[in-house]
């Protein structure tokens, strides 16, 4: 019973603070169920904008406006509470708007530039979701946790975060509750990833290739990624894009290897009907499609500068629109949910990543 009930505490806290589209309806219809929460958003976002621009040192931005415009989601959700008409128009920002202002991203770079910024990160992308995977699932398993949940937190921490879970969990027919403890435990991981790696590579004095790269590599979710690369810099931010959107590429192939290893397990112990099979939809985000076209647009020079620059403003409002919504989202009680073992299974596997990128970043000699 006991179990049923902290897989319920779970999965409320999924509901509510991953996939906020089930948490309670606003009774909208139409595209005006989303203004109560963009107009919320953007009331944080100006602000967060506007102190970005008046927060100087000898005429350099010292604090980003993402890093404000989360702080301030969370404080709202947190001591406030986030209205119920206002949640479809969060959940939009968060899982539509990002997307449209990553893709924008793509018109401010060459294509070269992308191609060559992803093709130094690939064999250490490549390198650290296979260490990810076994070790991560290796280390879950000894502290009694299900191999397949193991798993779920190993992709998640080695790919892209909830997504990896989302497409991963029907190929390796994970539960419910499995999927669940999963997305919780890499949500607050990278929460954290965003309010630390900025602070350690100021401490640790990395360029900005460098640490856009480790964030890149190492951080969980695109949206975390985006927010903790900006944090440290424009710059910074540029490259944590690219490299993440890199890997993001290599979650169509992991999954299918999951599912061809899960599926001959099944088969020996006779248990392969009624198998699940995986979404391509999600193993292939579209949004990266967009960024790479934008790119190519960009180095044929084909597109006015002004629109270059109306591209490239939308996209850095955009972009801190939704991270004010991952601050909405964010609810500090629900920590409690998650029990010991899948946040020490998350902590080993975040400082995992953290330490082996960041390494193989040394080694290489990126930035």
């Amino acid at each position: 019973m006991a179990g049923r009930d902290a897989g319920g505490a779970v999965r409320v806290l999924t509901a509510r603070w991953v996939f906020p589209v089930g948490e309670g309806k606003s009774g909208g219809s139409g595209l005006l169920k989303y203004v109560p929460g963009l107009l919320l958003l953007c009331l944080i976002a100006a602000p967060a904008l506007f102190l970005q621009h008046q927060i100087t040192v000898s005429g350099k931005t010292v604090v980003s406006g993402v890093a404000i415009a989360i702080v301030l989601g969370i404080l709202i959700r947190n001591l406030i509470g986030l209205p119920a008409a206002c949640k479809a128009g969060t959940t939009f920002a968060v899982k539509r708007l990002l997307r449209v202002g990553i893709a924008l991203m793509g018109a401010q770079l060459g294509l070269a530039q992308v191609l060559r910024t992803g093709g130094r990160s690939v064999l250490i992308v490549a390198i650290c979701i296979v260490l990810a995977i076994l070790v991560v699932r290796g280390i879950s398993m000894r502290m009694g946790m299900s191999d397949r949940l193991g798993t779920l937190i190993g992709v998640g921490t080695s790919i892209c975060g909830v997504s990896a879970i989302v497409a991963t969990a029907p190929a390796i027919e994970a539960r419910e509750e499995e999927t669940s403890l999963a997305v919780a435990t890499i949500t607050v991981f990278g929460l954290l990833a965003v309010l630390l790696y900025p602070f350690l590579g100021h401490l640790l004095g990395l360029s900005d290739v460098f640490f856009g790269t480790w964030a890149g590599t190492a951080v969980n979710d695109t949206s975390q990624v985006v927010a903790t690369g900006l944090i440290y810099s424009q710059r910074a931010g540029e490259v944590a894009t690219v490299v993440k959107l890199t890997r993001n590429l290599f979650m169509a192939p992991v999954i299918v290897l999951l599912s061809s290893v899960y599926l001959a397990r099944a088969r020996e112990q006779g248990a392969a009907a009624g198998r699940r099979g995986m979404s391509w939809r999600n193993a292939v985000p579209g949004f990266v499609l967009g960024f790479v076209g934008l790119a190519v647009l960009n180095s044929l020079g084909v597109v006015p500068p002004a629109i270059l620059d109306l591209l490239k403003t939308a996209s850095g409002f955009l972009i801190v629109v939704a991270l004010a919504g991952v601050g909405l989202e964010t609810n500090l009680a629900a920590l409690r949910a998650i029990g010991l073992r899948p946040f020490y299974a998350g902590l080993c596997a975040a400082t995992f990543m953290a330490v082996i990128s960041f390494s193989l970043i040394r080694l290489f000699g990126i930035g």
